[in-house]
């Protein structure tokens, strides 16, 4: 009888979690996003876990990019699953299960399709465990201009012919999944004034 109650409180608890997903083009805004979501529940008492993109600590080298996608994603899925264990209101993703399966799309140029279609079908098993994906889009010329002003040095993501891809498989995926209604998509051009009253209105609207 414990357990079954142990186990009622702890799905109760997980139906009041919201995770919510930050994805899209680099320079877009979503870190920037995530800090700005992070402060407002907070002091709103709400308890916030922020998870941030696996690719920052992968050790892989880049240059393989099928396996760095892929080690990236287990590592996110993997914090997921642990912080399901603690008590948030909310976790928020840098970089969750969808922008991994638009990466994933973007690099299949540079794998075998076998590997690409599998890793596909496998990445979005994982979907359902987010309440909410927010897609930032921002055009490559802008990113690459954005890029610029702090880092004369662009690295291999911010290859034009990449980012093109890149962009490309975000819109696809949008496009996919433009009846799910977990999906809000946001202009990462706009200027940080407009982007946080944009996001603050979306919590306001969807979440209180």
């Amino acid at each position: 009888m414990l357990i079954e109650m142990k186990g009622e409180v702890i799905v109760s608890f997980l139906l009041k979690m919201k995770v919510i997903e930050f994805m899209g083009m680099p320079k877009a805004g979503k870190t920037t996003a995530i800090e700005i979501v992070e402060s407002y529940l907070k002091k709103k008492g709400k308890k916030v876990r922020v998870i941030y993109e696996g690719a920052r600590i992968s050790p892989l080298d880049k240059r393989d990019r099928f396996y760095y996608n892929a080690w990236s994603f287990h590592n996110t899925i993997n914090r997921i699953l642990e912080s399901r264990l603690d008590h948030y209101d909310f976790i928020l993703i840098d970089r969750g299960v969808y922008d991994h399966l638009a990466f994933a799309d973007s690099v299949k140029a540079f794998c075998k399709e076998n590997s690409f279609l599998a890793s596909s079908v496998y990445y979005e098993l994982f979907g359902s465990l987010e309440d909410f994906i927010l897609v930032y889009l921002l055009n490559p010329k802008d990113a690459i201009q954005r890029e610029r002003k702090h880092n004369p040095f662009l690295g291999r993501i911010f290859s034009g012919d990449f980012l093109e891809v890149l962009y490309a498989s975000y819109n696809s995926l949008i496009n996919q999944f433009k009846d799910d209604k977990r999906f809000y998509v946001f202009d990462g051009g706009k200027t940080l004034e407009d982007s946080t009253l944009e996001i603050i209105c979306f919590l306001d609207k969807t979440l209180f």
